[in-house]
């Protein structure tokens, strides 16, 4: 297996305070923040990093949020059927971790292996109370579907690893992805959500562990740094609006 493209795939955008974007921070400004998916194409088949929110919270956050925007193309499966692709075609789905705006779209796949860390799984399960809002567990108690629970840094592919990224979640896991044209990219997930976290070290608001969090931070900036890569943090708006969008691809 080889890697070939990546896909950018917008899932939608939703509002967040900046309370809920930066550790410490009490403003209630709300920023509309990007929902994001993302298909890396090899040479045996397709790998899904992330799959967004669940059809059917859709109508909740639009309701809810009026920041929220989803159209109808936004829909994971709309995504994939514009690429020529359905759920069938995809392999392997690695998620981040399985907050609703990240695994609500897991059930599509009822084919593909889906890939977590171990830890990640057993908490989504029984959640502290205060995380107990971002963890739906209709999106993730998927009988019948098969799972792989990685416990650490994981190399799926050549040209493809897992980077375990404690500290947002207590199994959150970013995706390290070697383009052959390009160079190598890393899909950070929401351990970085905005590139401000990263230049200034800034702990995301919505956290398990702040200081975990930061050395999370820490090590995706070391192994950028070392491998020549870019990175792609998960939730930055400005950051979304220079990304190059699907049907066209990063090689």
């Amino acid at each position: 297996m080889a890697v070939e493209a990546l896909y950018a795939l917008q899932n939608g955008f939703m509002g967040a305070p900046r309370s809920l974007l930066f550790y410490g921070e009490y403003a209630e400004k709300v920023t509309q923040i990007p929902i994001a998916c993302w298909l890396i194409k090899t040479t045996d088949g397709y790998v899904l990093f992330d799959t967004g929110v669940s059809p059917r919270a859709v109508p909740g956050l639009m309701r809810n949020d009026p920041f929220a925007r989803f159209t109808d193309e936004d829909l994971l499966v709309h995504r994939l059927d514009a690429l020529g692709l359905d759920h069938h075609n995809v392999d392997l789905v690695v998620l981040s971790h399985l907050h609703y705006d990240h695994a609500g779209g897991a059930q599509l796949f009822p084919k593909s292996e889906l890939i977590v860390q171990r830890d990640e799984y057993s908490y989504a399960h029984y959640p502290a109370s205060f995380f107990e809002p971002f963890y739906y567990k209709k999106n993730f108690e998927l009988p019948g579907y098969r799972w792989r629970l990685l416990d650490g840094d994981t190399e799926l592919a050549p040209g493809l690893t897992i980077l375990r990224t404690d500290g947002h979640t207590p199994g959150h896991q970013s995706l390290l992805v070697d383009l052959p044209h390009s160079g190598p990219v890393l899909l950070t997930g929401d351990a970085c959500y905005w590139m401000e976290h990263a230049e200034k070290e800034r702990v995301p608001g919505v956290v398990w562990n702040p200081t975990l969090a930061l050395h999370a931070l820490k090590k995706l900036k070391t192994v950028a740094r070392l491998v020549g890569a870019r990175l792609f943090p998960g939730h930055d708006p400005e950051f979304w609006k220079t990304v190059v969008q699907a049907p066209d691809a990063y090689r």
